[in-house]
């Protein structure tokens, strides 16, 4: 349910990704991220909760408008959507699990120094499997790409990734449940690439610690 990668991007390429995230943070365009979850599990009122990091949604509108800010963001953005799409034969032919689309990229930002211990506990993306018994979204896959400058020490800076790794095919119902399977834990080092089901794989971004920033750019793709 979960495959850690490493692209083997260019540096030179990697450093524009570094240099245009940090840019973005300075000049304010990350807004504010929030989480929703039902009221009572199944119905239609939605509370909406914030949450501890900000975000760029790298929308054609919004990187129309902001050309020279995002170029290398971009080219990122496209090469996420074509290697994801580029799974469907093998999930059709092994799953029978068919991707026909996907969303625009999100940047995120988890800044240690702005929100020390900056986290998102552990759920699921499209969790309609779930207790929490919302429609189902169509989001089968994620895939997130780290863009972090030099060594990150999950044990000094934590904002790990850690991913349940409950069985693949169906979700537990529950965080607790999912909790009781062993993890992954995947240190969001430069150039990493991180897949995992969108609809089954219980995941969190563990605190901060460290006044570092947590940049990575995700987009996720849906089943027709």
């Amino acid at each position: 349910g979960v495959c850690i990668v490493k692209a083997g991007a260019d540096p030179t390429f990697q450093k524009a990704l570094m240099i245009e995230s940090k840019l973005l943070w300075e000049t304010g365009d990350y807004g504010d991220a929030k989480k929703g979850q039902p009221m009572v599990p199944g119905s239609d009122q939605i509370r909406y909760d914030a949450r501890d990091d900000k975000v760029v949604w790298l929308t054609n509108d919004w990187t129309q408008k902001n050309q020279q800010k995002c170029k290398a963001l971009k080219v990122l953005d496209g090469q996420l959507g074509e290697f994801g799409l580029g799974l469907n034969k093998l999930l059709e032919d092994q799953l029978g699990l068919s991707l026909s689309r996907r969303t625009c990229g999100m940047l995120a930002c988890y800044a240690g120094d702005a929100v020390p211990g900056a986290r998102y506990d552990f759920h699921v993306d499209n969790p309609y499997q779930t207790s929490m018994d919302v429609p189902d979204d169509k989001r089968r896959l994620s895939l997130v790409y780290y863009i972090n400058e030099g060594n990150w020490d999950v044990e000094k800076d934590g904002g790990a990734l850690q991913v349940c790794l409950a069985g693949p095919r169906k979700a537990p119902r529950t965080a607790s449940e999912a909790l009781q399977a062993e993890k992954l834990t995947v240190a969001p080092v430069c150039d990493t690439m991180a897949v995992f089901f969108s609809h089954t794989m219980y995941h969190a971004v563990l605190p901060v610690l460290s006044n570092r920033r947590r940049f990575a750019l995700s987009t996720w793709f849906q089943c027709p």
